[in-house]
């Protein structure tokens, strides 16, 4: 830790598990007075390429603060959550969503196909209405043109995030049963060789196509 001071600041844009960063900042703190701020983000390489990425944070008010001023070109909204780790439990709630919606899309993309829907106008034909997100008009049309690439996320991030919110729950004695059967589903999908691949790879588990 040489050269970290308490007149700096560390600021954390990764996903981590909130325990370990909790830890992390203690030791910082405990070893050079320093502050740490967890800052994980959303809305992926377009997100930050196009500086409209949605940061959640967790720290002081001051460095939260400090935070808000260096990373503003990258997002268009940094919401501080509470103290440090509540970054990191506010990206898991966030996986949570994300990880289940891409799976929930996966299955209704295979049901309407067999049901003899174009699924390539689902994304289209709930767009604006409740059951419509982001994921569901980026992926949606990938899973129905059967478009995997180029690879803009993988399968082993999002059971990487899945795992950590079935950890993290099992430690605060609460039941998250959706995403534990989502972790099931991806591991599953994982063992096909395609931890590597897109999500948009999932409609792979509910259909027949090669």
């Amino acid at each position: 830790m040489g050269n970290f001071s308490k007149d700096k600041l560390l600021i954390d844009l990764s996903s981590t598990h909130p325990e370990k960063t909790r830890e992390l900042a203690q030791l910082l703190q405990d070893n050079c007075t320093m502050d740490w701020v967890d800052a994980p983000v959303s809305g992926g390489v377009a997100g930050a390429t196009n500086g409209s990425l949605a940061i959640m944070a967790g720290g002081s008010e001051k460095s939260v603060q400090i935070a808000r001023d260096v990373l503003k070109p990258l997002y268009s909204q940094l919401t501080h959550m509470g103290a440090v780790g509540s970054g990191q439990v506010t990206k898991v709630c966030n996986q949570m969503i994300v990880s289940c919606n891409v799976l929930v899309i996966a299955e209704m993309i295979a049901l309407a196909e067999k049901s003899g829907v174009d699924s390539s106008k689902i994304a289209d034909a709930l767009a604006g209405g409740f059951a419509d997100s982001k994921p569901l008009q980026i992926i949606a049309p990938e899973m129905a043109n059967s478009n995997f690439t180029p690879v803009k996320w993988r399968v082993k991030t999002l059971l990487k995030d899945l795992n950590m919110a079935t950890d993290l729950a099992s430690t605060q004695s609460t039941a998250t049963p959706m995403s534990a059967l989502a972790a099931q589903l991806m591991q599953l999908h994982g063992s096909h060789v395609f931890l590597e691949h897109d999500p948009a790879t999932l409609i792979k588990l509910y259909n027949d196509k090669k």
